[in-house]
């Protein structure tokens, strides 16, 4: 029996090799070993590690997404999706220059690690300190308003912003400011407008890496009416005994244009100046200039800063009738 088992031994080794082979070259012809490319998002882990020492973290060159070719059966391939390659980048294994290692898993067991290769290693970031600063919120107007109409003031809801963000781009922002219309407007304009950030040559700097605290604020235009009315002059006090008051006060400026709130100015019709003059003890003409503008109700300003608001005022003063009567009967 023995000597049957050990016949032709080399032989049937050889079978057995043969066998072997041709069981494994069938089996990759129906089922051969290929490999197949799949993109993968890679899961950044343990941020917080930077975050929570305010430190802002970007990633590089879009290296957060990494392209995993997989070595294995074709039935293995068929079966296998991106959901089941896993690529993992542990901030805590961050090396010099901010390179964080990329690794590569599978949940399918007949795929082993050595079975995944990505087109890159690492992911990059950059860290930088996050600076917060506020900044107060200017108001820019664009156009002008309806003839006899001027633009009396803005203020806006919130009169400053507090930005936040990596340190090299807050620190490029010098102005903050909103854009207000008020092309050919005859009322007061109040509107909700985009705060816009600019560096120092005036360019507006959109950087989605900057947030703010607000992105939106009410703001407010006061549009005034322009209206040209008379001014009434009077005078305070009496002349000296024996003398009186010849005529009417007169003045080189009778009209003037002023502006002021629309509530204010509709039912106005003149300037009054009731006290324009004093001419208590008065002995001869009063000749006198005054300026117009201290003499204005409040909340009404003259707009043409080049109009000539110093009015020189005339009041002639004479001896009285009786005073030269009696004058004459003592001569």
């Amino acid at each position: 029996m023995g000597k049957k088992l050990t016949h032709n031994l080399g032989l049937k080794i050889l079978a057995v090799l043969i066998a072997g082979l041709l069981w494994l070259i069938a089996i990759n012809i129906n089922d051969p070993v290929s490999q197949q490319s799949y993109n993968v998002s890679v899961q950044i882990v343990n941020m917080n590690t930077l975050t929570d020492n305010n430190k802002y973290v970007e990633v590089l060159e879009g290296s957060d997404s990494v392209r995993v070719t997989v070595r294995a059966a074709r039935s293995v391939l068929n079966e296998l999706t991106d959901k089941n390659i896993s690529a993992v980048a542990d901030v805590n294994k961050m090396t010099e220059g901010n390179y964080i290692p990329i690794e590569l898993s599978c949940t399918k067991n007949s795929v082993s690690d050595d079975d995944l290769k990505g087109d890159k290693d690492y992911v990059h970031v950059s860290v930088e300190n996050i600076k917060r600063r506020q900044l107060p919120i200017s108001v820019d107007v664009q156009g002008t308003p309806a003839e006899n109409y001027m633009l009396g003031a803005t203020n806006t809801a919130q009169n400053a912003v507090s930005i936040s963000g990596p340190e090299s781009i807050v620190d490029t922002v010098s102005t903050v400011s909103v854009d207000i219309d008020i092309n050919n407007v005859n009322a007061d304009v109040n509107i909700s407008l985009p705060i816009h950030l600019y560096d120092t040559d005036g360019k507006e700097i959109i950087d989605k890496r900057i947030t703010k605290n607000i992105d939106d604020v009410s703001t407010t235009a006061t549009i005034w009416l322009i209206k040209s009315l008379p001014i009434e002059y009077g005078y305070a006090g009496v002349p000296a005994d024996g003398y009186e008051v010849d005529g009417n006060l007169t003045s080189t400026i009778s009209y003037i244009s002023v502006a002021g709130k629309q509530s204010v100015l509709k039912n106005m019709q003149m300037i009054d100046i009731p006290e324009a003059i004093d001419i208590t003890g008065a002995t001869r003409s009063i000749e006198e200039v005054i300026d117009i503008k201290k003499h204005l109700p409040d909340g009404v300003i003259i707009p043409d800063t080049d109009t000539d608001t110093r009015a020189t005022l005339k009041l002639r003063i004479i001896k009285s009738a009786e005073e030269d009567n009696d004058t004459e009967e003592e001569e």
